[in-house]
């Protein structure tokens, strides 16, 4: 969890994440998206269960739009993250990889690795350390290269 807030985050709505990771680390995604939502319903601002949800929905799920809305409203929560933002990124870039092989309806591609290309750049301002610094450089440069070419 990145710590966004965690601090006015019931402890109850922490629990239920962590058991919504233990059970996508055992493959129950659908469970662990329920868990996900129950630590919502108790802190709707709970930026790290939003995160989680929302690119569990666009990784695992396909629902890129709904998982789309619910990062976007984590970093609502957490403006300042660079964990949320570096994962606001790499969602859009996943969608807009998706998109482009298979066309949905409202889905630009173009305008989706723009974005991706801001969250990756917010990212990047926010000053991140270490691994999430040098995976959000990369993915940038890829996304760079991609819109390049």
């Amino acid at each position: 969890m990145s710590g966004s807030a965690t601090a006015t985050i019931p402890q109850a709505a922490r629990d239920l994440l962590r058991a919504a990771m233990a059970r996508h680390e055992e493959g129950d995604i659908a469970q662990a998206l329920a868990e996900a939502r129950r630590a919502l319903e108790l802190a709707p601002a709970f930026a790290d269960a939003r995160s989680y949800l929302g690119s569990t929905l666009i990784t695992r799920k396909g629902r890129y739009a709904e998982g789309l809305a619910e990062l976007e409203q984590a970093l609502q929560a957490a403006p300042d993250d660079a964990a949320i933002c570096y994962t606001l990124g790499w969602c859009y870039e996943f969608v807009a990889h998706g998109v482009s092989r298979r066309p949905k309806r409202g889905l630009d591609p173009p305008e989706l690795y723009r974005k991706a290309e801001a969250y990756l750049r917010r990212c990047l301002t926010l000053k991140p350390e270490g691994k999430l610094k040098d995976d959000a450089k990369d993915l940038l440069s890829s996304i760079i290269k991609e819109d390049v070419g």
